[in-house]
């Protein structure tokens, strides 16, 4: 296993250990592996991530077998190997994760996906009345089943969104039910600010004119949408929602 390689396995073993524990439960999981580190230590993922980027390569990996953390497949000679996953399908559905403090984008990014023809049945998101959580249900259940089949989960991924402990497991639990993922970075937040936990996956940034071009092109040949918008109404949307989430950028 290279550097690079192994930070991308910290990187992930970080991010599953916040989705999955809290504080106190982490810090016993680390000083059961003999990895010293204190509740003031680990208060930021990032502070867990560079803890483990100095452990011994043997120490990760017994971690991520024991912890079941899909990610960096090894041989036992420490030797990368790619996974043994099917290739993915089609999506039915899109799941949007993402941090409620960033509503304001949401909403945009809700109207350009309708504009481009997906149905808003087809689209679920946790925070708005019709896209998310029916009245008196139980968020996790609804999470498993919406994350269940073919889902394309689109992150749109902020500070906002990994300092929020939701966050981080709806992240752990779409990579463990899920296969097809698209980063969406809300400026000043970029894929360099996420180096290692979307090692292979292209992501975009969400006011970027040109890449929301290719996820309308992509997104119509995944959904089959035949009755397909016209330039001039497409253009319009998506002017209309640049203006929206540029005002709003910090």
């Amino acid at each position: 296993m290279n550097i690079v390689e192994k930070n991308a396995l910290a990187q992930e073993i970080s991010l599953y250990l916040f989705a999955k524990y809290t504080t106190s439960e982490m810090v016993k999981k680390m000083n059961d592996y003999q990895v010293d580190i204190s509740k003031n230590t680990i208060a930021k993922r990032s502070s867990l991530t560079r803890i483990l980027k100095e452990q011994e390569e043997q120490v990760l990996l017994r971690i991520q077998n024991n912890e079941h953390i899909r990610g960096i497949f090894v041989t036992p000679t420490g030797t990368p190997k790619k996974p043994n996953v099917p290739l993915p399908t089609k999506p039915k559905k899109i799941f949007i994760s993402h941090s409620k403090k960033d509503l304001i984008y949401v909403q945009e990014i809700i109207n350009i996906l309708e504009t481009i023809g997906i149905y808003s049945n087809l689209i679920f998101c946790s925070s708005y009345e019709g896209y998310g959580n029916p009245l008196g249900s139980n968020y996790l259940e609804v999470l498993k089943n919406e994350l269940q089949g073919n889902t394309l989960v689109l992150f749109v991924l902020s500070q906002n969104f990994f300092s929020s402990r939701t966050c981080l497991c709806e992240m752990g639990a779409a990579w463990i039910l899920t296969q097809q993922h698209i980063p969406m970075y809300i400026p000043p937040f970029q894929g360099e600010d996420v180096q290692g936990v979307f090692p292979t996956t292209q992501g975009m940034s969400i006011n970027k004119k040109s890449q929301l071009i290719l996820l309308k092109e992509r997104l119509e040949k995944d959904f089959d949408i035949q009755n397909k918008r016209s330039y001039v109404k497409w253009n319009q949307q998506i002017d209309r929602s640049l203006h929206i989430i540029n005002s709003n950028i910090q």
